[in-house]
């Protein structure tokens, strides 16, 4: 029932997308910047560890029944073979399967318990995904960065940057708007299902 509810609501959010996917990418061409393309940054065997040390001591694990205590015990004993595969991906621009598998699990959110719309799933990766996932990260944050291509209203996944710095340059809006007796006027939007909804198609454009 979870598993027919999530697929079902997701297919009937994106039925809207292909009108603006086409409106999009017929202007592509008009984009004003260009950006460099990112570079291919070997991943060392020394990087495997390290993030693998970092992994969070937790003990819940993927389908592979493997926690990430068990992987941090074996870090430096599995961290060759890791970096062959990952850096064989990176080159072949090619993930492998069995690193996209998770257990989705349903967790409840609020209100009736007996309703399927009040749970979110939850995906259980394995710790080899995380562990390649942290190292792809690092490099797109390095690109991003270097290049300069997050905006300044950007305050997720940037460095000494919160959700606290939006509410503040949102608030010194108002009252600067305010101070000059001008209108301030607001519009918030909630997406449904944000993440799942995501076009793939224009996350690359």
């Amino acid at each position: 029932i979870f598993n027919n509810y999530i697929i079902n609501s997701v297919d009937e959010l994106i039925t809207w997308q292909p009108k603006i996917e086409s409106a999009l990418f017929s202007h592509r061409e008009s984009f004003p910047y260009e950006f460099p393309q990112i570079i291919n940054i070997p991943i060392t065997e020394t990087e495997v560890i390290c993030t693998i040390s970092s992994l969070e001591n937790k003990t819940l694990c993927g389908y592979d029944g493997l926690s990430n205590k068990i992987l941090k015990l074996c870090g430096s004993q599995i961290s060759k073979p890791l970096t062959y595969i990952y850096n064989k991906s990176l080159t072949c621009g090619i993930c492998p399967n069995p690193l996209k598998y998770a257990i989705i699990k349903p967790c409840f959110k609020k209100g009736d318990k007996s309703q399927v719309s009040n749970y979110i799933p939850v995906s259980l990766l394995t710790g080899f995904s995380k562990i390649f996932e942290l190292l792809i990260f690092h490099r797109l944050k390095h690109h991003l960065v270097s290049n300069n291509i997050l905006v300044n209203e950007q305050f997720g996944f940037h460095d000494n940057a919160s959700t606290d710095n939006a509410i503040f340059k949102l608030m010194e809006s108002i009252f600067n708007a305010w101070n000059n007796k001008e209108y301030v006027t607001g519009l918030l939007c909630d997406v449904t299902k944000a993440f799942d909804s995501v076009s793939h198609e224009l996350l690359i454009l």
